[in-house]
């Protein structure tokens, strides 16, 4: 099941899902719009980065040599956005975050990207909209533009919903491959390690 507005506020003020900073305004039908933080984080192995100011992001260029490997830690760099909003290019993977923290021990959120986003043709998540119960965090979203399109600073760029949960999840701190992921900011992929 998918807890709708009533429920998803009732489960608010219980405690039971955490969203910071929680604003009543956001809530939908069936789940809650999260907003755009200030940062944005691009790997440097896949775009160059022209001099001059990279504020907006209109200097950020695809390399197309650009090599990624899910083995290893990837360099990035850390840019804020400004409030009169930064450029997403065509083609280039963009971490962003939320602005809210959420957290919910009893609940599957998963995220969605706003209809209207869609609609500009920009992906908000490429394949990580599912979280964790016991996740406590801003979400890295993997954003990417089919056209040039400016975003800002605390706009609705997607939606979580929370599905519940038949028993006990096994505690994420255990098995979670972000756990302390509490600092504010886009998480760059973690290493994958191959099991044997």
């Amino acid at each position: 099941m998918i807890l709708a507005s009533s429920e998803i506020s009732e489960s608010v003020q219980l405690g039971l899902i955490e969203i910071e900073p929680y604003n009543a305004a956001q809530l939908n039908g069936a789940s809650y719009d999260l907003t755009l933080g200030n940062q944005v984080r691009v790997y440097d192995s896949t775009v160059t980065i022209k001099p001059g100011s990279i504020k907006d992001g209109t200097n950020i260029s695809k390399k197309l040599t650009g090599l990624l490997d899910p083995r290893k830690s990837n360099a990035t760099t850390l840019l804020t956005m400004p409030d009169s909003g930064f450029v997403l290019q065509p083609g280039i993977g963009y971490l962003l975050h939320t602005r809210e923290r959420v957290k919910t021990m009893r609940h599957v959120p998963v995220l969605d990207g706003k209809s209207s986003i869609g609609r500009l043709f920009l992906t908000v998540h490429v394949t990580a909209g599912y979280g964790d119960p016991g996740f406590d965090g801003q979400y890295t979203l993997e954003a990417i533009a089919k056209h040039r399109v400016i975003v800002y600073p605390g706009m609705r760029i997607c939606q979580i919903r929370f599905h519940t949960m038949a028993g006990t999840a096994k505690p994420y701190s255990q098995n979670g491959h972000y756990v302390g992921e509490k600092a504010q900011g886009p998480v760059p992929s973690q290493p994958l390690l191959e099991t044997k």
